[in-house]
Order: C-alpha cells, then sequence, then structure tokens
C-alpha cells in the first residue's frame, strides 16, 4: 500500500510540474507570439481609422468642388448667350455710326 500511496504522490507531483510548464510555455507563447500581433493590429487600426476619416474630410471637399464646378457650367451657356447679345449689340452701332 505504501508503494501505491507514494505512487499517487508522484503523479500528482508530476501533474503540477507538467501543469506549471504548460502554464509557463502559454505565457511565453502569449508574451512572444500573440502580444506584438495584437499591438500591430491595434496600430493598423488606428492608422486605417485616421486614413478613413482623411478620406471622408477629402471626399466632402471633393463634392463641394463638383457643386462648385456645376454651378459654373449651368452658368456657361448664359454667359455665352449675353456674349453673343453683346457682339450683336455692338455691331448694331458699328452699323448706324457707319450710316450717319
Amino acid at each position: 500500500m505504501d508503494l501505491k500511496i507514494e505512487g499517487l504522490k508522484s503523479d500528482k507531483t508530476s501533474d503540477e510540474l507538467i501543469g506549471q510548464m504548460l502554464a509557463d510555455i502559454f505565457t511565453g507563447f502569449k508574451t512572444k507570439m500573440v502580444q506584438p500581433v495584437l499591438e500591430e493590429n491595434y496600430k493598423i487600426s488606428s492608422q486605417l481609422k485616421e486614413l478613413m476619416t482623411q478620406e471622408q474630410l477629402e471626399m466632402t471637399e471633393l463634392k463641394e468642388k463638383i457643386a462648385e464646378l456645376d454651378a459654373r457650367i449651368q452658368q456657361v451657356p448664359l454667359v455665352i448667350l449675353s456674349s453673343f447679345r453683346d457682339a450683336i449689340s455692338l455691331a448694331g452701332r458699328e452699323t448706324q455710326d457707319d450710316r450717319e
């Protein structure tokens, strides 16, 4: 019976030792392998959020410029027609001056 009790004690000690070794291995693995990846992911995530914010601002500016350009384009026919009217009016005056 004494042998069995000693065998159980050594098995328990062996299990504790194995458990401690596994805990050390997992702690080292987390520290050396997982933590750096998590930190890098956090950096990348922060940079991505910053880029998305910057992109949103640039998109807003672009929309404003497009709206401004659209307004100018809509005014072009009026400018052209005004120029034609002024040219015709000027030509009409010159013709009247030449007749007199």
